[in-house]
């Protein structure tokens, strides 16, 4: 494979002295990646919180530190997050970040001290733990792990014992702490190995992709929707909120609009939507065609009537009644705008409620009492409409729960399936 040609490059590489190959100074790109990497560490948190890996309710992103894991009890994690592209690199007691970090969860301990119950540093490379065989005291007092371990298990600051007290006198003076705050910080202090620098965007797909509700999606869809978390990490790492939310608000003592503030806390809820919608990945019925016949609703009101009231939910007919009308009117007016898309729409919508429907009746069959079949239908009916609306927005076409019930009503009156007492025959066979 040949050099490239940089010839076709705005103004050919930057920085190249004398033409020869040299070394960028500037490199604003890669500090944008690593911006992004933060996300990326926002992104895994949430995700582990959603799989029940940590006991984060939210993630507050720039605000008091790089990241602050919201817990149920009212307690915080302060998260800093460092990368190092070297290879092989690792956190070393003396190492600049890693002093930066400390001064920075120093500062939170004075401050905040008893509502901070961890410090976290994550970062690409894991801190540096002797060998079974080292035996250089300045080797072992090195080790951030072994200096935090000495720390939880001493009673005290000045009960350190050699190398690590020499190493935690240095981190005194390198982070300008007092020593019984810093002991307070590096019992509390935890570390997070996180996923790889080089292609980290990568790692996160595969990252998501270990939730139960995301193992049967596409490569293409775990890729929208990193990139849809990675971009609301982002955006509430910035000042990215609505004018309307940033003109309404008042100020706060630090002289930001509260809405500034509000908008860096990303609740797991909020994430836990996002990923149950698998927005591209939708499950889709074949057209099937003749499910019902639209624009005959009402006469289909006796029959959905008969069954309703042989299922013992007879009571219920008004609204199940009102709401098939309505989901009628619906689909005729969308057939008006785009016959062609509205009919793909209607027989999505018919052949997904149909399954529910028919699942529904199947499970209630196992009740002996037939007067208890029809409620536990019903039940069953809105319960996964309103499931499907609000966690699969795409396989029931945007709609409401409302909707949906009212086409379980359309197919009701269409004789697709009873509420748990089949009706008899007339003279007719119907």
């Amino acid at each position: 494979m040949g050099r490239g040609d940089s010839s076709g490059q705005a103004l050919g590489l930057p920085g190249q002295v004398e033409g020869r190959a040299t070394l960028q100074s500037d490199r604003g790109d890669e500090t944008q990646a690593l911006f992004r990497y933060q996300w990326s560490a926002g992104v895994v948190l949430l995700i582990a919180s959603v799989g029940c890996l940590n006991r984060y309710r939210a993630i507050w992103c720039e605000h008091h530190d790089d990241l602050l894991g919201e817990l149920d009890n009212g307690g915080y994690h302060a998260i800093q997050v460092k990368t190092d592209a070297t290879p092989g690199a690792t956190w070393r007691c003396n190492s600049k970040p890693f002093v930066d970090s400390v001064r920075k969860f120093v500062l939170h301990e004075v401050a905040y001290g008893p509502r901070i119950e961890q410090y976290v540093l994550y970062s690409n490379i894991a801190p540096y733990v002797p060998a079974g065989t080292a035996k250089k005291t300045s080797t072992l007092g090195s080790s951030p792990m072994r200096l935090c371990e000495e720390c939880r298990s001493a009673p005290s600051h000045d009960k350190l014992v050699k190398p690590y007290c020499d190493a935690f006198s240095a981190l005194v003076k390198g982070a300008g702490a007092e020593p019984g705050v810093l002991f307070n910080v590096l019992r509390k202090l935890e570390f997070q190995k996180g996923v790889p620098l080089e292609g980290f965007k990568e790692h996160v797909s595969t990252v998501i992709g270990g939730l139960p509700a995301c193992h049967q999606l596409t490569l293409a869809a775990l890729a929208k929707l990193r990139d849809e978390l990675l971009l609301m990490v982002g955006e509430a790492s910035s000042l990215a909120i609505p004018p309307l939310d940033f003109y309404a608000s008042v100020l706060e003592a630090d002289g930001r609009p509260a809405a500034v503030v509000r908008g860096k806390r990303i609740s797991v809820e909020m994430v836990e939507t996002m990923v149950n919608q698998n927005p591209t990945d939708s499950l889709r019925y074949a057209d099937v065609g003749g499910l019902v016949q639209v624009a005959s609703v009402k006469g289909q009101k006796d029959v959905l009537r008969r069954k309703m009231a042989d299922g013992y939910v007879g009571g219920y007919f008004p609204a199940m009644w009102l709401q098939a009308m309505a989901a009628e009117e619906r689909l005729l007016g969308e057939a008006l705008l785009d016959p062609k898309e509205a009919l793909r729409k209607r027989e999505q919508l018919l052949a997904l409620m149909l399954v529910e429907c028919q699942t529904a009746e199947a499970a209630a069959a196992a009740e002996s009492d037939e007067k208890k079949r029809g409620a536990q239908i019903l039940k069953r009916i809105i319960e996964r409409a309103e499931d499907r609306a609000k966690h699969d927005k795409t396989s029931v076409e945007h709609e409401r729960a409302e909707t949906l019930i009212g086409v379980a009503g359309l197919l009701s009156g269409s004789c697709h399936f009873a509420w748990g007492v089949p009706l008899e025959e007339d003279g007719n066979g119907t």
